[in-house]
């Protein structure tokens, strides 16, 4: 293995922890967001005191068991959280894979295709030129126009891993996706990020699989609720870790629980002076000082976990011009009379029906009103015309001396083979009821006039035929 000292440094974390507050309602959370909140919640330390390094083209191991923090250091890493304490330094762009991480369950695969790659700082050109390797590699076929929520946990698991796999980014995070999709493209998955070590990128792979961490990882980081438990080479921590697992399942379910309890309650009370005395411990008495003046600073109750007094005043001023508009907008009297006499405006004109208002309410209700009475005329006048084309074939059969008259009286009252139509593009939700409702026109009458389509798989974008009706005319 190269010297790290000829490596550069792509993630430094020195003495991180992350506390989180466990407020039980969302007013309390509101309460504690503008320092409102007296009634302090139980702290849970998710974190606490973790330092160490990657260097560029190395791929890192993340393991521990369940809750002891391995998604946390991951979402720091990527810039979707921020520590609490401790310093974070990361060296270039960092794309993390993980099921459902960024994606939108009502959007379809290829639309989540675009968020995502804007979300990760891709331009729509870059996008486009990936998309087709995006979707080939993905193995989704049809499905990429699907909507998201339909896919199954290794479908989304794929999704993602495509997307990240051509960000290119320099440092990539892998949570637990690759033990979801299939062998196949697991194998797929693999060559990628063996793709990436030869490109001197940077892996963190997340996993409780131990042969995929021993196959593809150069160090192990073992997180254990929340500290580090050790950080090395794979051939020196994985069996240690494998030993505590083999000890822990070796416990009576009673024992396990008794475990779990004993290490979580260390979560929830350890604290800044535990903090700064493990600094202490680490840097000596002298060497510790600035250490633990940083954390002071960094726990300081209005600097970091409270809003500013400016930005409040600011919020407040806002929430009651917001108010104040709303108001006045519906109170039937103007803004320049009302601020001349504040107290006559609110003991006779506020919340008073304001006559503009009301008159531009009630022209948005008759427009609507007419729309409908026009589509219901359309109706009304499509199904006597189907009603004179059923008589006419019913006439053309029984009397075949009158065919030429049945002919010649069904082109004057129902619409002829050469009936005027005009073109209409699919949208995004249409279905053939609701086009035929908002064209004023048939089910049937749009089948008719397009052989062979698919009322099941309209496709948005697609041109499709429709009857010329009063409504199509004005849309035109």
């Amino acid at each position: 293995m190269t010297n790290n000292n000829n490596k550069k440094l792509k993630v430094k974390a020195t003495n991180l922890t992350k506390r989180f507050e466990m407020l039980e309602t969302t007013s309390n959370k509101m309460k504690t967001l503008f320092g409102l909140n007296r009634d302090k919640g139980q702290e849970f330390w998710a974190l606490r005191n973790v330092s160490f390094e990657v260097h560029d083209g190395e791929t890192i191991g993340i393991i521990g068991l369940n809750g002891s923090g391995k998604s946390t250091i991951s979402t720091l890493i990527s810039g979707t959280m921020t520590p609490t304490t401790g310093a974070l330094e990361v060296n270039g762009d960092v794309s993390i894979i993980a099921l459902g991480t960024g994606l939108i369950p009502n959007l379809t695969g290829r639309e989540n295709i675009h968020v995502v790659g804007l979300m990760m700082g891709m331009t729509n050109k870059e996008i486009e030129n990936k998309l087709d390797d995006i979707i080939n590699f993905s193995e989704l076929g049809p499905f990429i126009d699907q909507p998201l929520k339909t896919y199954s946990s290794g479908m989304k698991a794929k999704l993602s891993f495509s997307i990240a796999a051509y960000q290119d980014p320099d440092i990539l995070i892998i949570d637990e996706v690759l033990s979801v999709g299939d062998g196949t493209f697991g194998q797929k998955s693999a060559d990628k990020m063996f793709e990436f070590r030869e490109q001197g990128k940077t892996i963190l792979l997340i996993s409780h699989d131990m042969l995929a961490i021993e196959k593809w990882c150069d160090k192990v980081l073992w997180l254990h609720y929340g500290e580090v438990k050790g950080y090395g080479s794979t051939e020196e921590i994985l069996p240690q870790y494998i030993n505590f697992v083999q000890w822990f399942i070796r416990l009576t379910p009673e024992e396990q629980d008794e475990y779990k309890e004993k290490v979580r309650r260390e979560q929830l009370t350890y604290s800044v002076e535990i903090l700064k005395d493990e600094l202490e411990e680490e840097y000596g008495q002298k060497n510790s000082r600035s250490n633990r003046e940083e954390v002071k600073e960094q726990l300081d109750f209005s600097k970091n976990n409270k809003l500013s007094v400016f930005i409040k005043m600011l919020l407040v001023v806002l929430a009651l011009v917001f108010l104040a508009g709303g108001i006045f907008y519906t109170s039937n009297t103007s803004d320049v009379a009302a601020l001349a006499n504040p107290i006559n405006f609110f003991q006779q004109h506020a919340f008073r029906e304001k006559t503009e208002f009301s008159e531009k309410i009630s022209n948005e209700v008759r427009s609507l009103s007419e729309s409908e009475a026009r589509k219901n005329r359309n109706k009304e006048k499509l199904q006597l015309k189907s009603i004179t084309e059923n008589q006419t074939t019913t006439t053309k059969s029984s009397k075949a001396s009158k065919k030429s008259s049945s002919l010649k009286e069904s082109s004057q009252s129902s619409p002829s083979s050469t009936e005027a139509t005009t073109n209409y593009t699919i949208q995004a939700g249409d279905s053939l009821s609701v086009i035929a409702d908002n064209l004023g026109t048939t089910v049937s009458e749009i089948q008719t006039l397009n052989p062979g389509l698919d009322a099941a798989a309209l496709q948005p974008g697609a041109v499709i035929k429709v009857p010329e009706t009063t409504t199509t005319t004005q849309g035109h």
